[in-house]
């Protein structure tokens, strides 16, 4: 696989570098300068282009550009950069003659001219968007340092990344409260981040081709369909740069904390070939700081296992877009990425964790590649039509301890064949298509689209009968799961400008979802076959969003909608859940449904921005894990998935930003949540914590964070810190009695960084939990048990150089 997809990689360098040198050369050529509008100083890889093409430059360090090869004529020129607002000017070109031109920026200090796409499938600035949407930018990546998605996100109000397993890291994100199963993860509005790829995938996703990251808060399903109940993360790629250009980063840290970066991007003359290509690799050392404890003081102690375990990750890919491939005003993208990992974690003590057969290890191989096709074509001057297609190819390799603990548990602490070792293996095959058709009719903006939905996954692992009551009690068995998917989708949505002020969007989303799951083991272990299980459900999705420009500063917004979760594609645990027959599921299981509802005002001030946001979820026939109960147990299963309750969370989110002087920007925000079952759970019914198992886990009552940047000339300082208050986290002991519900204290965390530009070179350098704040409490026999760092400060340095020519 890796041999056929370099093969392509070159097939396609040759082609675009043979487009490169044949390409003729157009009528008329433009240079000039671009300035800062209040300083007058140069603005450096300020992108300069023909607005209606893809023909154009970047401006040097010292401002100045050069455009050749422009159709005479009437041309309109734009020039963008981050942090400051476009702006564009009209010229006439002459054909074999020069144009002069200058542009003077003026500061976007809070990205409101950003573009972004995902809260309506239509391009829109932030300040106007109908649906509100949230920005993180390629300077906000650069400023958090930001090696993956997982990072990425950190400090995005009303977002909480966490890590859940203390031997894989295991990572998740939670949005105002729900479960990263809730939050449907895209890449080019697409989603092709679901399934298999969603236990290690934000820590897998690197950052090294990404343009930017749009997040839409609440319910999503009306135009992405399942799985977008909390709202969803839009990953957006780059695009090729007007000139060829060549940028590299390397980043060394403690702990073995290493990270390269290396990126081309090229278009040629006649700027409708664009290549783009990236290669990233980050190496993770382990680190061992902390260890069991009921005090911070005891926690303080290493017990020879990972608290961050070892990663080797490498992540490459391209993309080609070509416009007017078949006609004059038609554009095609083509994509192609691949992920590969090794991580390993668990006892450290003279490298235990690198043998991956042994108990308290853990060791995951991971290989992803990704293939996609985008077509767009104009259709006359108000609609147009887009067909995206997506192939992603998935496989695991994963070790643990479970197989061998359960054996030697069986058998008196003997341990088994070395031949009946062997991992879990998951191959999983995806392909999503989605058709859409955009038309501008006077005051509306219509989309209508249909999508197709498509995966398969095969699992195989080793088991051991731990039942006493079985007669095949101890015996060891192989299983193997046979998983499917297909979902098939519609939207309708109108995007109505009523007047200069109100603008209404209403839409509505069906689906109908099928899935179905197959187990058979090596040997007969039960009694009986383990049965099948099968779902249908047919989902209807209406939204409605609304804004309404009260002043100039003053927007307001309101979106409600239902959203849905059919029972498949669970987060995985490798311990209990992966290929094994262990974990039923009914196909009398009910799709969770939920009623989601916001509403925003915002005040766009030239130096000063504040936000607030109302947000409200009812989540219906929340899907939980659970022991078996005993008619299950009859089956063969150890645990099963369960609807547990419905669950209600609400809060409100306040953001303020302020530019109070020039190269000086100050951000805070603060949430209030609140995120309650509507009865106490179950499994805690006969205890002390009986009423607080009402609250949902691992959603703080309170949350928030600060940020501040100062930027004079060609440093850049940025701090920035994430306070978390309260919340609650289960201790699931492997003694019952000592089982419980903690309440954690509220904790804040700081990171910095400092960078200077010498010209083409950027010197950096800086630290992450800057005053290695650490959880107080820590039991290994919960590996999930982990609710705050579990190690201190990470320290990085590094240089990064970018070149155009």
């Amino acid at each position: 696989m890796k041999t056929t997809y370099l093969f392509l990689l070159s097939l396609m360098l040759w082609y675009v570098s043979d487009a490169f040198s044949q390409a003729q050369k157009s009528e008329g050529t433009l240079s000039g300068y671009v300035q800062d509008k209040k300083n007058g100083e140069g603005l450096p890889s300020v992108t300069i282009f023909v607005k209606g093409t893809s023909q154009g430059t970047s401006s040097r360090s010292d401002g100045t550009f050069v455009v050749r090869n422009i159709p005479e004529g009437k041309q309109t020129i734009v020039a963008q950069y981050v942090g400051y607002k476009p702006q564009e000017v009209n010229v006439t070109v002459e054909s074999g003659k020069n144009t002069e031109i200058r542009f003077e920026l003026e500061e976007d200090m809070f990205n409101l001219e950003q573009v972004v796409v995902t809260g309506t499938r239509t391009p829109h600035y932030v300040k106007n968007v109908p649906v509100r949407t949230e920005v993180v930018t390629s300077q906000s990546l650069r400023a958090k340092n930001a090696q993956n998605i997982f990072e990425a996100l950190e400090a995005i109000p009303g977002l909480r990344v966490e890590n859940q397993c203390q031997f894989c890291n295991f990572s998740m994100v939670r949005m105002q409260g729900l479960g990263a199963e809730h939050t449907q993860v895209q890449i080019n509005g697409q989603p092709i981040y679901s399934g298999l790829a969603s236990v290690y995938g934000l820590e897998q996703i690197g950052t090294g081709d990404v343009d930017r990251i749009e997040i839409v808060k609440g319910a999503g399903s009306a135009l992405y369909g399942s799985s977008a109940v909390a709202g969803a993360i839009n990953i957006i790629t780059r695009e090729p740069s007007a000139i060829p250009s060549i940028s590299a980063d390397i980043q060394f840290g403690n702990y073995g904390t290493n990270a390269y970066n290396i990126s081309s991007s090229m278009r040629n003359d006649k700027g409708n070939i664009g290549l783009n290509v990236y290669a990233q690799k980050v190496d993770h050392g382990v680190i061992d700081e902390t260890g069991e404890g009921d005090t911070r003081q005891e926690v303080k102690q290493k017990d020879g296992v990972t608290d961050r375990v070892e990663s080797k990750l490498h992540n490459m890919g391209f993309s080609l877009y070509l416009d007017n491939p078949f006609f004059k005003d038609d554009k095609l993208i083509f994509r192609g990425k691949g992920i590969n990992e090794k991580r390993a974690g668990g006892t450290i003590t003279n490298d235990y964790y690198k043998n991956p057969f042994t108990d308290g290890t853990e060791n995951i191989t991971t290989h992803r590649y990704e293939g996609e096709m985008n077509y767009m074509k104009p259709l006359g001057q108000r609609s147009e039509l887009q067909f995206n297609t997506a192939y992603i190819n998935h496989n695991r390799e994963a070790t643990n301890d479970s197989f061998l603990n359960d054996y030697m548990g069986t058998h008196d602490g003997e341990t088994p064949n070395v031949l009946d070792m062997r991992p879990y293996i998951a191959r999983e095959n995806t392909w999503v298509s989605t058709l859409s058709f955009t038309s501008r009719l006077e005051n509306h903006n219509l989309i209508l689209g249909a999508q197709y939905y498509t995966t398969n996954l095969n699992e195989t692992g080793m088991y051991t009968v731990v039942d006493k009551a079985s007669e095949y009690y101890g015996n060891a068995y192989q299983s193997i799961a046979h998983k499917h998917a297909r979902e098939m989708g519609a939207y309708i949505q109108d995007e109505w400008n009523v007047s200069p002020r109100l603008t209404l969007v209403p839409g509505v989303r069906v689906d109908h979802h099928s899935s179905g799951e197959e187990y058979t083991s090596d040997r007969k272990v039960f009694d009986s076959d383990f049965p099948k299980t099968k779902f249908n459900e047919t989902s209807f999705n209406p939204r409605l969003a609304l804004k309404y420009q009260l002043t100039r500063q003053i927007t307001l917004r309101a979106n409600a909608g239902t959203g849905f979760r059919a029972p498949y594609g669970f987060s995985e645990d490798l311990h209990l859940c992966s290929g094994s027959p262990r974990v039923w599921k009914s196909s009398e299981l009910k799709a969770e449904t939920s009623r989601s509802a916001n509403f925003s005002a915002d005040y766009y001030g030239h130096h000063f921005q504040v936000s607030a946001n109302l947000f409200y979820t009812f989540l219906k026939n929340k899907i939980d894990f659970a022991d078996a109960d005993d008619e299950v147990k009859k089956l063969g299963y150890t645990y099963q998935w369960e609807n547990i309750d419905d669950a209600v969370v609400k809060g409100i989110e306040l953001m303020v930003m302020v530019n109070p002087f020039r190269n000086l920007n100050v951000g805070a925000d603060f949430a209030l949540n609140s995120g309650k079952y509507n009865n106490n759970r179950g499994d805690w019914a006969e205890t002390e914590y009986a009423d607080i198992s009402r609250y949902i886990p691992r959603f703080p009552s309170t949350s928030g964070s600060i940020k501040l940047e100062y930027s004079p000339k060609s440093w850049m300082f940025t701090l920035y810190g994430i306070y978390q208050g309260k919340m609650y986290i289960d201790y699931i002991s492997e003694t019952a009695a000592k089982s419980k519900i903690k309440k954690t204290d509220p904790y804040m965390t700081f990171n910095a960084r400092v960078s200077r530009r010498f010209g083409l070179f950027n010197l950096y350098a800086g630290a992450k939990n800057i005053f290695s704040y650490m959880q107080d409490e820590k039991h290994l026999d919960d590996a999930a048990f982990i609710y705050a760092p579990l190690y201190g400060a990470l320290y990085y340095a590094g240089i990064s150089v970018n070149m155009n020519y």
